[in-house]
């Protein structure tokens, strides 16, 4: 019985932003060392044997901006789905190891989810990067989903504004904002760094006396 050893890699180089693909032998990890390159030759992950029938990972991440190494076997990535790799800090997917379709279809499943957004927001040919901007998008949503974006006047109930190539939070309680910038890939690996968002406060308004009232009015319940 003739048995397919090639394997497919989907990284998503840190520096383009895009998914490459790699077919690699697994007999010829069993041997040698690999570095693989983006098309871009900014960026490049590395596999080698570890042990019997394991093998060692290391990938720069778009994530964090750190390199990540995990452990994964042959028998992981030869039968039932590919195996999946997120940053651990923020949870981001940046590579999947598996046979050639169900990789792919993995990556296509995320461009689908993408496309949906779009098709939800309507904003195609608006945003100066769309992939930027949505990938920012979801880790807002997901430090918000946390408690963590709060204005400096205490407000927890933050609007949302989309702009072309930043996203503007803006506290509905004394009007300070914060932009978030969404336009490189430089710009998401900064917001996929925090884990919290501090808006400041409007200190014009705030001089005025328009939240020491509702203060007051707090502290003296």
């Amino acid at each position: 019985m003739l048995i397919d050893t090639t394997i497919t890699i989907a990284y998503k180089c840190t520096s383009c932003g895009s998914f490459e693909f790699f077919n690699v032998s697994i007999f010829k990890l069993l041997y040698n060392e690999y570095s693989l390159a983006c098309r871009c030759k900014k960026s490049c992950i590395t596999m080698k044997r570890e042990g019997g029938n394991s093998f060692l990972i290391r990938i720069p991440c778009i994530g964090c901006d750190n390199e990540h190494t995990y452990l994964f076997t042959k028998k992981s990535i030869l039968f039932g789905e590919p195996v999946v790799f997120n940053c651990p800090e923020t949870g981001i997917q940046t590579c999947f190891i598996g046979r050639d379709e169900a990789v792919f279809n993995k990556v296509d499943d995320l461009e689908k989810e993408f496309d949906e957004l779009m098709d939800t927001y309507g904003y195609e040919s608006y945003f100066r990067n769309t992939r930027v901007m949505i990938d920012t998008l979801n880790r807002i949503h997901d430090i918000a989903l946390c408690g963590n974006i709060i204005c400096e006047c205490g407000e927890a109930d933050i609007d949302l504004v989309l702009l072309s190539d930043c996203i503007l939070l803006r506290c509905g309680r004394c009007g300070g904002s914060k932009r978030i910038p969404a336009e490189k890939n430089s710009d998401l690996k900064d917001i996929l760094a925090e884990s919290q968002i501090l808006i400041k406060r409007d200190a014009f308004r705030y001089g005025q006396g328009l939240l020491s009232g509702q203060s007051g009015n707090k502290l003296g319940k």
